[in-house]
Order: C-alpha cells, then structure tokens, then sequence
C-alpha cells in the first residue's frame, strides 16, 4: 500500500512541475488496449495507427470527431470518420470509422447514439480480407 501511495505522489509531484505534460501523453499506448479513448484528431490518430487489428477494440471518442468527414492515415491509407441519421430514428446518429479497402487486416468499427450525446462509443472488429 505505501508503494502505491509513493507512486501515486510521484505522478502528483511529476505533474505539478510540469504542467504542460498531461498524464495521458506521458503512459505508453498499448496497441492491444480493449478500450482506446482520444479527445482529438492528433491523439485518435496516434492512437489508432498502432491499434492492433486483429485485437477487437472499443472507441471512445467526442461526437464532435465525426460532425466533417475526416480521415486518419495509418501507413498511408486512409480511415474515414462520419455518422448517418438512422432513418428508423431520427433521433439516434450511426457513427463509422471505415477502414480503406487493401489486402490486409484491418478495423472496422460502428456504433449507435443520440443525437445531443456528446461522447459516442464504437464497437471495431478486426476484418480479413476476401480469399
């Protein structure tokens, strides 16, 4: 328990001399994370593209990420983000991260939210590719 604490006051120290450093950018990336969360474009990006894709994942990430199409490029190829009113509900928004269409394994994830939610949840799933 005293370990934990003198850990637990390091980190506390660490981060009170260097403000600038936040605690998510200072803790490796574990590419086979079953939850990945990012605030921004720069962190998912980081993030996604050492993601391991035979690894199922969950993505939590701002419902803002999705409002233009954007893309990730991961090893030059491209990821795109959007979301689609559900016609059944049109108060529920899908949201997708599409992986490009190559010969390898790749991610593909999708999920489902209301329209006021701020912070949306994707289900990814490794996807391999037609023999």
């Amino acid at each position: 328990m005293a370990d934990r604490l003198a850990a637990l006051g390091l980190v506390a120290a660490l981060a009170a001399l260097s403000p600038s450093l936040s605690f998510a950018q200072t803790v490796a990336f574990d590419p086979d994370a079953l939850i990945i969360e990012a605030r921004d474009n720069a962190e998912l990006a980081r993030k996604w593209c050492a993601a391991n894709p035979q690894v199922e994942h969950v993505l939590v990430l701002p419902a803002a990420l999705f409002v233009d199409s954007e893309q990730l490029i991961c090893d030059g190829n491209p990821y795109k983000l959007y979301r689609l009113i559900e016609h059944d509900d049109p108060d529920d928004f899908e949201y997708f991260l599409d992986p490009p269409f190559t010969n390898t394994i790749r991610l593909g994830c999708d999920g489902k939210a209301g329209r006021t939610m701020k912070t949306v949840a994707l289900n990814c799933r490794p996807l391999h590719p037609k023999p």
